[in-house]
């Protein structure tokens, strides 16, 4: 994927946004995936497991506790951040308010999308074949990955 610039920061203070069609396309078709994953989902699904990490591996009990405390707070930040970003997917520029919530939904997706494809950093996606059924998973995932790297750096 050529590399471009999608993030921005503008003499205000705001992002300007320059997504291309399938950039959006693909928030529009995973963000709600995802909306759907922390509302029917149980926090300790493995698709979940780095969104939710153990807070105590070594006292399951404790652990419970923890999330018993943590769980709902949690989650409706997520899903406020999935909110704000589908609010302003054909927005141009972005408040610094919102940028933060697209650096959490998108972050959260990739988790959740580098969960399900086993993804490490000693994975090399350049030795990926043309017909591997996965690819798709792993260009979202990379675009993704950029996308983030640029709001980040955008800060």
């Amino acid at each position: 994927m050529a590399r471009g610039t999608l993030v921005r920061r503008t003499r205000r203070g705001t992002f300007e946004l320059r997504l291309p069609e399938y950039g959006l396309w693909l928030l529009r078709s995973l963000l709600p995936q995802l909306r759907t994953l922390l509302t029917e989902d149980d926090t300790s699904s493995p698709q979940l497991r780095r969104l939710f990490p153990t807070a105590y591996p070594d006292d399951p009990e404790r652990d419970e506790e923890y999330w018993q405390l943590v769980r709902d707070d949690l989650v409706a930040g997520r899903l406020a951040a999935i909110d704000e970003v589908e609010q302003s997917l054909d927005a141009r520029e972005l408040t610094r308010e919102q940028a933060l919530a697209w650096m959490s939904a998108i972050n959260a997706v990739r988790l959740v999308l580098g969960t399900l494809l086993d993804v490490s950093e000693q994975m090399d996606l350049s030795t990926l074949g043309p017909d591997d059924p996965d690819l798709p998973a792993y260009a979202s995932y990379d675009f993704l990955s950029h996308l983030l790297d640029e709001l980040v750096s955008a800060q």
